[in-house]
């Protein structure tokens, strides 16, 4: 038998051998987009959208924190927590929209512009992470008051204890209301999380 006899054997051709790696792609990637279509939560409002994409910001607060967290925990000499369970509990129950708002306030008014105004000139590095984290409550509380229907705003919540804790602490009340920063960043993750995917 002659050698080019053999070669002239017709084979069915397979299919993949005539297809374009690009073809081959297509699927591929329709498929990857499907999947992060239905992972990601489509935001058909403002509100929805602002609570979707709060975790930069959220870390944005944690880099600013670790930067302060030192002197003023160093600073808190008070074995009373400033942001107590009752606080926590409150995040927790169907207030907790006035209870993030009345908090805002609280820090935007009194406990910020304090630590802003009182920063040592040994420790003016404080300054700038302090005015970041006051720049995001701000934003925060602009949002959460915008979006009030969205979350289901109720008034409850009561701040009245806590300014008034805050007020017997005297110069320390500072201290103890800044060292506790994390504490509130938690209950704000918290309860934002608990909003996410609500469209």
């Amino acid at each position: 038998m002659k050698p080019s006899s053999i070669n002239s054997t017709s084979r069915p051709e397979d299919s993949t051998s005539m297809t374009p790696p690009s073809l081959l792609l297509s699927p591929l990637m329709l498929l990857l987009l499907l999947n992060m279509a239905t992972s990601n939560p489509m935001c058909n409002n403002q509100c929805c959208r602002f609570v979707e994409s709060f975790p930069p910001r959220l870390k944005k607060l944690r880099e600013d924190y670790s930067l302060i967290s030192d002197f003023y925990e160093a600073n808190d000499d008070l074995d009373t927590a400033l942001l107590d369970r009752t606080v926590e509990n409150s995040f927790k129950s169907p207030f907790a929209c006035q209870v993030m708002n009345s908090i805002l306030d609280f820090y935007l008014n009194t406990v910020l512009p304090t630590a802003i105004a009182r920063v040592p000139e040994a420790n003016v590095g404080l300054k700038l992470p302090v005015e970041s984290i006051q720049q995001i409550f701000d934003e925060l509380k602009i949002e959460v008051t915008r979006c009030r229907n969205y979350f289901s705003c109720k008034k409850q919540f009561d701040i009245k204890h806590l300014n008034s804790t805050y007020i017997q602490m005297e110069s320390k009340g500072l201290y103890k209301a800044m060292g506790e920063l994390d504490v509130l960043f938690n209950y704000i993750e918290t309860y934002l999380a608990s909003k996410r995917h609500k469209n």
